[in-house]
């Protein structure tokens, strides 16, 4: 059996020191690791439940906004548009309320139930009150929004503002917790590495006895190290020779300096967790004081809501609302009186072009401007609001006669006369009035604002900037279109709409290459329609949408049956309306109507005009990019008659170029005219589109047209808008490069 020399005890007494050490520095590792991954496992846990009922509470929030602000819309689409957004919100709400609830079932089902059932009623009041908005009952959806959602909307409101603050008290108690788990972690790793070292410091006491004098000086040096405890490094060990014990102390120094490193690291990964509890613990207080920030943007929005039911928030006017009842109680006053009311509508024209072109911001500007301008062009007695949008109300009451609010009338155009300063624009903006007059134009104010309005129409018909009085023949116009939305609403059941084509011909070979399709209605009361008596009222109701359906699907199903009898090469232009680019129903149709009757995407034009493109773009470029991309060619009608041609030439897929027929008209006659269509069709060649002038009568303007290497024309010339059968006799059934028949 070998010898337990002093140097093998050293190696046994520095294996387990070396031991000792990795197991302490394993288990404070793991400790320190659990202790860090606890904490953050806590406040992600805690802090997830707020921030969705942050989420929860500023969707709500929205919500009621947009329930309160949709009575003061007047405008058919902007209520449309506003009632798709408030479902959108609504939906969103109660998908983000769904999920929440799941995970708070388990905890408090009395509390998900009751947050859900006030959800239900909420939401059957939101539903009530767009059901009421889509039939424009403007009235119910303020009473409803007013006397009835609203204790649903505080209640779910404090409900979540209760759930937040006991979720906030929750992750208080699980930190604390943490930490107190954290502390007895570190209390026993200390312990454990305090009877560790203790251990150690009796073997090596036992050890020291063992030997010689000459480890008396280790001894004491081990016994210091001993006293001193975590942290002491103190001066190295001198232990003369070249035996054992001077390699024993040099171990001991060596040991001794990772001890102290381990320690070392220790102690910055303490202080890196102590750093992160504390990042950790900001976050949460910084989600706590958004919370009560979000609370209190909701106290004071709840604040307002009395303001805004009675004022417009952009101009500090009366709203439409308060106006209604200061004119009710104007219209009282006269009745003990015997004098007048007159109700002054008051609509900027082009205001919308401002929008389009300098931005809403610059808009908001022009209306508080404009505000400003009315009231110190009235009197003092009179009442100016603002209707809605660009539209005002002025109430003349008190009036000895109808003709004096002619005065105010001229001194509302003359405020309005001095240009506009608008930041680095200057705009001059006029308005257009129309004035109803109380008793003679009506009894009640609804019928008094209806008729001020109709007259309103009319001084934007005489031209602008002018004013005019109600009058019976305004009021008849009125009615006329409403009769004719009536009669539409059936023509397509009635099978009353029909199609006519009219050919595109081929300047250089006279050659009939294509057809447009164009509408017509067959009205049992006026016989065969033009567009114009009817498609404004269309796209005004949203029977375009129907209607353009129809088309598509009859032209498509036409242009299959021309091109099968003989035409394979025959091509089909259809005009589409705005209202039809709303979604994606359109795209889908177009690949519907291609798919089932075996066409190729490229016979198939797209007409647009550009007053599609001024509004919104985003989804209008998305569709028309759609389109390009499946072969569908897109063309631009009626160039050069509205705004920025050319900046949509290049911002969107097109194909061809229609030259309206007023450039067309006097081409024989106007050199403006003949330099506008030239500069046009080399402006369309030169970006590789193909032209097609509109209006072609005379072969005068065919000549010029040709000369100028216009590849299309269209026109009487070549022959009107037939029916299908006469258009296959006349053109189809001829030989494809017969020159086709003029009309006279």
């Amino acid at each position: 059996m070998r010898r337990l020399t002093l140097r093998r005890k050293l190696l046994i007494s520095f294996a387990g020191i070396g031991l000792l050490v990795i197991a302490l520095w394993g288990v404070g590792h793991q400790v320190i690791r659990e202790a860090a991954s606890r904490l953050e496992s806590t406040l992600t846990a805690q802090v997830r439940p707020l921030a969705r009922l942050n989420r929860l509470q500023s969707q709500i929030s929205r919500i009621r906004v947009l329930e309160v602000e949709l009575p003061r819309l007047t405008d058919l689409f902007a209520v449309s548009d506003h009632v798709e957004l408030l479902s959108a919100e609504s939906s969103g709400f109660e998908r983000e309320l769904a999920s929440f609830l799941d995970e708070l079932k388990p905890q408090d089902p009395t509390a998900a139930a009751s947050l859900n059932e006030h959800w239900r009623r909420y939401r059957a009041d939101l539903n009530n009150a767009t059901r009421q908005a889509r039939v424009m009952a403007l009235d119910e959806v303020q009473r409803i929004a007013t006397f009835e959602s609203a204790p649903r909307f505080k209640s779910i409101s404090h409900q979540l503002k209760a759930l937040a603050e006991r979720t906030e008290v929750r992750a208080a108690d699980a930190f604390d917790q943490a930490l107190a788990q954290q502390a007895r972690q570190r209390s026993w790793f200390m312990w454990t590495a305090a009877i560790g070292l203790a251990a150690l410091a009796l073997w090596i006491g036992l050890l020291a006895r063992s030997v010689s004098g000459r480890l008396s000086h280790l001894r004491d040096a081990a016994t210091q190290l001993a006293e001193r405890g975590e942290g002491a490094v103190g001066q190295p060990i001198a232990i003369a020779g070249d035996d054992e014990l001077a390699e024993l102390g040099a171990a001991f120094d060596t040991m001794r300096r990772k001890v102290a490193a381990r320690e070392a690291a220790l102690r910055a990964a303490h202080d890196e967790l102590e750093s992160r509890v504390a990042e950790r613990t900001q976050e949460l207080a910084d989600t706590n004081q958004q919370l009560q920030r979000e609370v209190d943007e909701r106290r004071r929005a709840e604040g307002r809501l009395h303001y805004q039911a009675q004022y417009d928030g952009l101009t500090d006017l009366p709203n439409r609302m308060l106006a209604m009842d200061r004119l009710s109680q104007a219209m009282l006053a006269c009745q003990r009186s015997g004098e007048h009311v007159v109700l002054v509508f008051l609509d900027l024209d082009d205001f919308k072009k401002v929008n389009d072109t300098l931005g809403h911001a610059v808009g908001d500007a022009l209306l508080v401007q404009a505000a400003q301008r009315l009231r110190h062009a009235v009197r003092a007695q009179d009442t100016v609001a603002r209707h809605g949008g660009d539209e005002f109300l002025v109430i003349l009451g008190g009036l000895k006669s109808p003709e004096d609010a002619e005065a105010i009338a001229e001194k509302i155009l003359q405020a309005f006369a001095p240009s506009f300063h608008l930041g680095e624009s200057e705009l001059v903006v006029t308005p257009s009035l129309g004035l109803a007059v109380y008793p003679e134009d009506g009894h009640d104010p609804s019928l008094l604002l209806r008729n001020a309005d109709l007259a309103m129409y009319d001084a934007k018909e005489a031209g602008r900037n002018t004013w005019r009085f109600f009058n019976q023949l305004v009021h008849d116009r009125s009615v006329r279109l409403l009769a004719i939305e009536h009669r539409l609403r059936g023509a397509l059941q009635r099978d009353e709409l029909v199609l006519l084509y009219q050919p595109f011909v081929e300047t250089s070979s006279h050659r009939v290459v294509g057809a447009e399709a164009l509408l017509r209605w067959n009205s049992p009361d006026d016989g065969l329609v033009g567009p114009d008596a009817f498609i404004s009222v269309a796209e005004h109701t949203g029977l375009i949408v129907e209607i353009g359906d129809w088309v598509m699907r009859r032209a498509c199903a036409q242009l299959a049956a021309w091109r099968n009898a003989g035409a394979p090469d025959f091509r089909m232009a259809v005009n589409v309306s705005p209202r039809q680019f709303r979604g994606d129903k359109l795209l889908a149709q177009v690949r519907e109507c291609l798919a089932s009757h075996a066409l190729p995407a490229g016979a198939l034009q797209i007409e647009v005009t550009e007053g599609l493109l001024i509004r919104n773009q985003p989804e209008v470029r998305e569709t028309l990019l759609a389109l390009g991309e499946l072969g569908v060619r897109l063309a631009m009608d009626d160039f050069g008659t509205g705004y920025s041609s050319l900046s949509y030439l290049k911002r969107f897929p097109f194909d061809t170029l229609k030259i309206d027929r007023e450039f067309v008209r006097d081409l024989g006659q106007d050199p403006d005219d003949r330099a506008l269509v030239t500069a046009t069709i080399r402006m369309g060649k030169g970006l590789g589109l193909s032209v097609v002038a509109e209006g072609v009568e005379t072969a005068q303007q065919l000549q010029f047209l040709a000369e100028q290497e216009c590849d299309l024309v269209q026109g009487f010339l070549f022959g009107e808008p037939v029916h299908p059968a006469e258009f296959e006799e006349r053109w189809l059934n001829r030989a494809v490069g017969d020159t086709p028949t003029h009309a006279a």
